[in-house]
């Protein structure tokens, strides 16, 4: 068995030399090890230049079987828009298995930023849209707005929170563009409340949370990406984030895995991915079972078990901002979420939730 399973990794690696080796040249890794964030690195990296995008990703687990995603975001999109700002929400578990999605954008001249009290305020007119605090303290999220008449109501506080890494300096490279991804939460615990209109939980948990930021529109060279979060505790959990870029058929990638062991944190670049089956989520045709090559010249198979969720970023906007959305992104960014399990090179079997964005 062990010798079958060798045979295998080695047939793996040979078909992504052969097959991936065109795209080498193109994409850069950061070079070095995990390096510790600080609380500044949550500060926007962008806010100038005439294109660039950057998002605050933040995933809620919680112990009554809700998720949460919330997304805080800021973009320009050249002459075609003025720049803005904005926030993406869904809810899922609060009554079944019913989804709760909502999009806002608001003016980006509008933005109240704290860099002393680390204070993204979205919408200071209303003070309805914000999240502040310091990443070796706290950090606090109000959101109170409706659509459709739908109240979304999230008052949550994250704390007991773990330390942040980045590969090196952060920075990857895909030609003579640049994206930047940080780690900033890999665990950390929340609790306050989170619903719509008057059926609002009081709820507990665990969060991650990332940051990707680019001075251009990198998003309209990549195909998709894919996080992975499982969470045991403050000191055993298991996060990874990969993006692939367009044209590299699947082979080459940018990201990395962060693994916690009983407290001793490893990273591992994932350099490249194999889609070896294709499965239906929704109405898509979406990886269903891949297998992923590291730094650490190990393999690691990471397959889709429950879709619970598809979010369109363009269904939420009006035909105008999905005109102008569809072109700068160069397609539509489409969220999936659920559960799925990751089997490392020993063979063992982690579950946690997924994440998988396609630019279609």
């Amino acid at each position: 068995m062990m010798l079958s399973g060798y045979i295998l990794r080695i047939t793996l690696l040979v078909i992504f030399i052969l097959f991936g080796s065109n795209a080498v040249a193109q994409i850069e890794n950061p070079q070095g090890d995990k390096v510790a964030t600080t609380p500044t690195d949550i500060l926007p990296k962008t806010m100038s230049g005439s294109h660039f995008n950057e998002f605050w990703n933040f995933q809620f687990y919680l112990d009554n079987g809700m998720k949460a995603h919330i997304v805080f975001s800021m973009a320009n999109f050249g002459r075609l828009k003025s720049p803005v700002t904005g926030v993406r929400i869904s809810i899922y578990g609060l009554d079944g298995q019913k989804v709760y999605q909502l999009s806002r954008e608001y003016p980006f001249e509008n933005l109240q930023l704290n860099r002393d009290t680390f204070e993204f305020n979205l919408n200071p007119r209303q003070q309805n849209v914000w999240f502040r605090g310091s990443l070796d303290d706290k950090i606090e999220m109000y959101i109170n707005t409706a659509k459709d008449g739908e109240r979304f109501v999230v008052e949550l506080t994250i704390d007991q929170i773990q330390q942040g890494f980045k590969w090196g300096d952060g920075i990857f490279r895909i030609g003579e563009e640049e994206i930047g991804i940080i780690t900033h939460i890999p665990h950390a615990r929340v609790t306050g409340k989170l619903g719509i209109n008057e059926n609002v939980k009081n709820v507990t948990g665990s969060v991650y949370m990332d940051h990707t930021f680019q001075n251009q529109n990198t998003t309209s060279l990549m195909h998709s990406g894919y996080r992975f979060v499982h969470h045991k505790d403050a000191k055993n959990w298991d996060v990874l984030y990969f993006l692939q870029p367009k044209g590299q058929m699947g082979r080459q990638t940018l990201g990395y895995r962060l693994v916690s062991q009983h407290g001793n944190i490893t990273l591992q670049g994932i350099t490249g991915i194999i889609n070896v089956t294709d499965g239906r989520a929704f109405r898509d045709n979406l990886p269903q079972s891949l297998t992923l090559f590291t730094t650490s010249e190990n393999t690691l198979t990471l397959i889709r078990t429950q879709d619970l969720e598809r979010y369109s970023v363009l269904e939420q906007l009006s035909w105008a901002a999905r005109r102008v959305a569809r072109t700068f992104l160069g397609g539509d960014v489409i969220d999936f979420r659920g559960l799925a399990k990751l089997t490392d090179s020993e063979g063992r079997e982690i579950k946690g939730a997924y994440n998988f964005f396609l630019v279609n």
